[in-house]
Order: C-alpha cells, then sequence, then structure tokens
C-alpha cells in the first residue's frame, strides 16, 4: 500500500494530484497546526498583466497553534466573490473557462463553516471533474492518538505503521523534514515524487508554473492533465 499525508490545501497545484492519484490512502492531514503563512488558506493563479496573483479564503483570526481543521471561515460572502472576480481573468484566454469556473464556484457555495471543510470539498469535487480514483480519509476523523511524536517525520512513520503501509510518498518540499533510514528500519519505503510541471499554453509571453489547479484546468484538457499527474520523477 502506498500512504499519502498532506495537509489540506486550498486549489492546490498539480503535484498534489500527482501524489492522489498514485497513492492508495491520502490522508488529510487536518490535525497539523495552522500555518499563517502556508497553502491551506490561499493559492495563486494569473493575474491580470499575466503575473502570479493570490487567491484567499478569508478566515477568522485564530491562537497559533490552533489545529487546521478548527480554523473557521469568515461567513461574509465577499471573499468568494474576490475569488471568483479574480478566475475572470481567464474569461477570454482558457478554452475551457466557463466549465471550470462553475466548479469553482459551486466549491465555494458549499454551506461549510470551517477552512478544512472547504478544502476538502474542493479536492473531492476536483477529483471528481479529473476523474481521478482515491481513497481520502481525514485523520481528525480517525479518533488516532500517538504519544510518541517527537519530530515532524513521526507522524508520517506513525500513519503509515497504522494503517499497514509499505511505502509512504510525500512532495519533494519536504525532503528535509525526512529521515529515511528511520522509516527503512521499520521496512516502510519513502519515496518523494517530483511533478515536472511541463510548461502549457497559458497565452501569456512566459509560462508560469506550479499555479493551482484552477489554471492547469483552465487550458487543458482532462486527458492532458492525466498526462502532466503520470510526468514525474522519484527522488
Amino acid at each position: 500500500m502506498k500512504i499519502v499525508l498532506m495537509q489540506p490545501y486550498f486549489f492546490p497545484y498539480l503535484g498534489y494530484f500527482t501524489l492522489l492519484k498514485k497513492s492508495d490512502l491520502f490522508v488529510v492531514f487536518d490535525t497539523a497546526q495552522y500555518i499563517r503563512r502556508g497553502w491551506v488558506h490561499r493559492n495563486r493563479i494569473i493575474g491580470p498583466n499575466g503575473e502570479p496573483t493570490y487567491i484567499n479564503a478569508l478566515i477568522i483570526k485564530a491562537p497559533q497553534d490552533t489545529p487546521i481543521h478548527h480554523i473557521q471561515l469568515n461567513d461574509l460572502d465577499r471573499w468568494k466573490q474576490e475569488v471568483l472576480r479574480k478566475i475572470e481573468v481567464y474569461k477570454y484566454s482558457a478554452p475551457n473557462y466557463r466549465e471550470v469556473y462553475q466548479l469553482v464556484e459551486q466549491c465555494l457555495n458549499v454551506p461549510v463553516s470551517y477552512l478544512a471543510d472547504l478544502n476538502v470539498h474542493c479536492l473531492h469535487a476536483v477529483s471528481d471533474y479529473l476523474e481521478i480514483p482515491r481513497n481520502i480519509i481525514r485523520l481528525s476523523e480517525q479518533n488516532l492518538s500517538f504519544d510518541d511524536i517527537h519530530k515532524p517525520d513521526d507522524w508520517g512513520l506513525k500513519i503509515s505503521q497504522y494503517y499497514g503501509a509499505e511505502t509512504y510518498i510525500n512532495a519533494p518540499g519536504g525532503q528535509e523534514f525526512y529521515n529515511k533510514d528511520k522509516y527503512e528500519k521499520h521496512h516502510i519505503d519513502m519515496l518523494f515524487y517530483k511533478t515536472k510541471l511541463t510548461p502549457y499554453n497559458q497565452n501569456l509571453p512566459a509560462f508560469q508554473p506550479g499555479l493551482s489547479i484552477i489554471d492547469v484546468m483552465m487550458f487543458n484538457t482532462k486527458k492532458e492533465i492525466h498526462q502532466m499527474l503520470d510526468d514525474y520523477e522519484i527522488l
């Protein structure tokens, strides 16, 4: 079994969905501490002048040690309208604008009060749109308690052991936090999947890599996106 442990990001980039597609079990790490400058509440799309710009889910301020699944959304609709307004930049350049806009609109209008609920709902919605088979669970709903967590990479190890996974896969950005020897001692392979982010036509003078999956869906067919998801290297 291949297992993934990832925080619930807001319309994440392509590589996040490579991990989803290649895993047998995708565990949403929504019990992790919320990081204000991370990707849980925001992501990037193309801006009006072709530069990357942020789209943000507006949240209610919380103490620094608040877990992600306790972060509440602001109940004002203005932030949702701001996200949709920014997405309108694709209206005259992206072949899939109408259906992707509707997808994002439906995701944002789901009646939830917590950021993690929104992000997990969007993850399912985008996966349905892209026809990605998946097995997603949320750590906050599993009633698990580990008393011997001392380092960041202990989480992946303990989750892998609990579910009987032979392989733990992660995004390349996590390499500095993980000790492969620790996993090998417990007979668990640790692999890092780096999606190549091959340029596609964004109708811009220069390609902007690593944007939200929203950008990828705007310009590419489902078949093309699956080819991108499968274009990765193992580190």
